[in-house]
């Protein structure tokens, strides 16, 4: 049947709330609501009588306890550190890592810079050039075909006795 009462309905009804006239009426009407109701009452009913036998508790007694505890362990963290790093330990620590920032940066910083110029420059490498067929592989740029093939004639006739010095020039170092 369209139109039952909803389950807060049952609920408000339950906890004292006076039904409106046309939930008066559907419950009269409608047996299956009746019978909801009816199996209700005595279920709420049970519920409230267990918090009825359950004892307030003591406030007092339980903010002490966590006061205690929380106490307790603030004093077992604080002789933990002392024991640790006591006061006569500090003032040690401190002298050390003054004296390795004083003397240990500064000497490591001119270490490296004496290794920085004591290193070949990368520019001055003797090394034999590759031939022509492998420098092409190993080269990635293409793009310098289609610049060659834009060459005029005066250009071209430059670039190929360029290619044949360098040619002849790898042929004698052989």
């Amino acid at each position: 049947m369209f139109g039952h009462l909803k389950p807060e309905d049952f609920i408000n009804l339950m906890e004292g709330g006076e039904p409106s006239a046309r939930q008066r009426t559907h419950l009269e009407a409608c047996g299956r609501c009746r019978e909801i109701w009816n199996a209700s009452k005595p279920m709420y009913a049970g519920v409230n009588s267990l918090d009825a036998e359950m004892p307030e508790p003591d406030w007092e007694q339980f903010r002490s306890s966590v006061r205690n505890q929380l106490l307790s362990r603030t004093i077992q963290r604080q002789t933990a550190v002392r024991r640790w790093t006591g006061w006569a330990v500090r003032p040690a620590i401190a002298w050390a890592l003054s004296l390795f920032i004083a003397v240990g940066i500064p000497t490591g910083a001119f270490l490296w810079h004496l290794q920085k110029h004591d290193r070949p420059s990368a520019g001055v490498q003797n090394t034999q050039p590759l031939p022509a067929p492998e420098l092409i592989e190993a080269g990635t740029d293409k793009t310098i075909f289609d610049d060659l093939i834009e060459l005029n004639d005066s250009e071209q006739a430059q670039f190929q006795a360029m290619l044949e010095a360098a040619q002849r020039g790898t042929q004698r170092v052989q």
